[in-house]
This record gives C-alpha cells, structure tokens and sequence, in this order.
C-alpha cells in the first residue's frame, strides 16, 4: 500500500485514508506527489543530433584556388625575366611540377579533413551528449548532463559569415572536464539545447537508457 508523510505531524499516512490517524489533518493524499512517481525514470530522446559543418574546409579550398593561380603567375614571371629561352623552358616545368605535387598534397589533405568530419558524430539526448570519431576504428565518449557545469560557443568573424562555430562544454565529469563540438552549424541554437536541458536535469532525476 502506498504511504506518504503527513506534513502536520510527520507521520506515515496511506494514500487511501481519508484523514491522517496521527493529528487529523484531512485528505493526506493529497499532500505531496507520491515519491515513486517524481523518481519514475526518464526515456532517453535525441534533442538534436549533427556533424562538423562541411564549412570548415572553405579555407582549405581558399588555398588551392591560389596555389592553382599564384604559382602559374609566379613561375610566368620568373621564366620572363630568364634571357636564355632553355632556362626559361626549365623553369616553366619546374614551376608546373611545384604546382601539380602542391595540388595533390592540398587535395589529399582536403580529402582527410573530409573524412574526418563525416565520421564525427554528435549526439545530444535529454540525458546525456556522445562524441563518435573514428574513420577505421571507432570510439564513443559520453557527458552526463547532470554534470554539465557550464556551456559558452565562440565564433570567429569568418564563421559569423559562414553559419558555424564552436561550442565548450565545462563538467565535473574527470574523464571529459572541457569537451568542444566543432564546427557545427548554428552553435548559439545548439548551446541553448544543453544549457536548458543540463538546468532541467540538475535535480538528479533517474534515467533509463537504451545503452
């Protein structure tokens, strides 16, 4: 039978009882919320969930465009102040050589950063934000909210225009203590998300999690 504590006289009173037996005070019931129900654990549901912003990788694509200008220029002009039309043939193919082996290496560092980004994964639930990295191998780190002492985002003046930024994350957690998600989109929305969930979750309510 379910009891409640009278709060006249700090007796256990049944939910059933019309009044409490102890000091008379009448329908105990409905004193206070019964204790089981404002524990009853909390389902798991994902409040948002994103990757790094392709974005990111503008800056990157902002130097191949000049390398592919710049040292075509470059080497256009150095083989015009050569006097010997030999030297001048050498080092317009020097120059197109620097430039081919400086385009891939660009490329294929663009290709990682790529690949790096699409396999990054944030997760933010009601209860908790997983991290998932990892191209070949993956690892998954996790933040309790109700350890979430603090949250600030920054933006750069080139992420104000391109829509991105990054967000901190401060907790009492020993493993993660400053945790960053970069490079998402909207980052002040996603800040608002934690900050209003890690305050609502702040009274240590009982979770039920699927993992």
């Amino acid at each position: 039978m379910p009891v409640i504590t009278c709060p006249d006289c700090g007796q256990e009173v049944s939910t059933l009882a019309s009044a409490c037996p102890h000091c008379g005070r009448p329908s105990p019931s409905g004193f206070a919320p019964i204790a089981a129900s404002a524990a009853a654990p909390q389902a798991e549901e994902t409040l948002w969930r994103g990757t790094p912003s392709w974005r990111v990788l503008v800056g990157k694509v902002a130097i191949m465009i000049v390398t592919v200008i710049l040292l075509p220029v470059a080497t256009s002009f150095a083989a015009g102040r050569a006097t010997d039309i030999e030297m001048q043939g050498r080092i317009s193919k020097i120059g197109l050589w620097i430039t081919v082996i400086a385009l891939v290496l660009q490329l294929i560092a663009f290709l990682i950063a790529m690949m790096k980004l699409r396999s990054t994964l944030y997760t933010i639930t009601n209860q908790r934000i997983l991290i998932e990295q990892g191209m070949l191998s993956k690892s998954v780190a996790e933040i309790d909210l109700r350890y979430i002492d603090d949250s600030q985002f920054f933006q750069t003046f080139t992420d104000r225009l391109l829509g991105i930024g990054n967000v901190t994350l401060v907790s009492s957690d020993k493993a993660l203590p400053v945790t960053m998600l970069h490079g998402i989109q909207d980052p002040r929305g996603v800040r608002e998300i934690i900050r209003a969930r890690a305050y609502q979750v702040s009274q240590r309510q009982v979770f039920t999690r699927a993992t």
